[in-house]
């Protein structure tokens, strides 16, 4: 048996989901979810421009709030917290977040990215033994991915970040991956720190007008 490397196993992961020229050609998403927080359900909208800007929308109690992120700058908006006005994002919460701009996992593309992967060997992910891969994004930044060795899912991600000299660290589980009717594959329901989010809705490369990454741009409900 031949021993696994780190690109044997994403360039299975790649293969899973469709083979890398399907993933290359996410340019936009446009998704609706349910964000389940302490047992309280909020919709959100999230409207995603490859490797450029992000723009997710969250209703409570009658008021919506939003959080934005784009190559130079960032905004979040929550009324429902007694914000009047958005806030811009510090320098350092906008470099932190670039990586989550990518529609693909960090370790897609990785050496484009000027990413390092090492893979780790086995470890638990989910009661189960996966497939253990560290990239490290930059000094401050580093994700490790857990994939599954039956099908070549990520089923878990450990994000280990240092934002405004504070270090944090957050594990989100995927699970109940599905093709969409156009042939990309997602998986439509994630557990972590922030909640538990169901998906509903994934429409893949619909236009996107960039005037909705302007926190003084408010989008028309639906």
């Amino acid at each position: 048996m031949t021993a696994q490397t780190a690109d044997d196993i994403i360039n299975k992961n790649i293969a899973a989901m469709g083979g890398m020229d399907k993933l290359n050609s996410i340019k936009t998403i446009y998704e609706e979810d349910s964000l389940s927080i302490s047992g309280v359900k909020l919709p959100v909208k999230t409207w995603m421009i490859d490797k450029k800007s992000m723009r997710a929308e969250f209703s409570f109690s009658g008021m919506t709030g939003f959080s934005i992120l784009r190559t130079d700058s960032g905004w979040n908006f929550a009324p429902f917290q007694g914000q009047t006005s958005p806030e811009p994002s510090t320098a350092d919460e906008v470099k932190k977040g670039q990586q989550e701009l990518s529609v693909t996992d960090a370790f897609v593309n990785y050496k484009q990215k000027g990413y390092q992967v090492t893979y780790e060997g086995m470890d638990d992910a989910q009661g189960s033994q996966a497939y253990k891969l560290k990239v490290t994004i930059s000094d401050n930044i580093s994700k490790t991915y857990y994939i599954d060795p039956d099908t070549y899912y990520v089923i878990q991600v450990k994000t280990k970040a240092t934002v405004n000299g504070k270090t944090a660290e957050t594990t989100e589980t995927l699970s109940d991956y599905k093709k969409t009717t156009d042939g990309y594959i997602f998986p439509m329901e994630s557990n972590s720190e922030q909640g538990d989010v169901k998906t509903y809705v994934i429409k893949v490369n619909p236009p996107i007008d960039n005037s909705i990454f302007s926190p003084t741009v408010k989008i028309a409900a639906k």
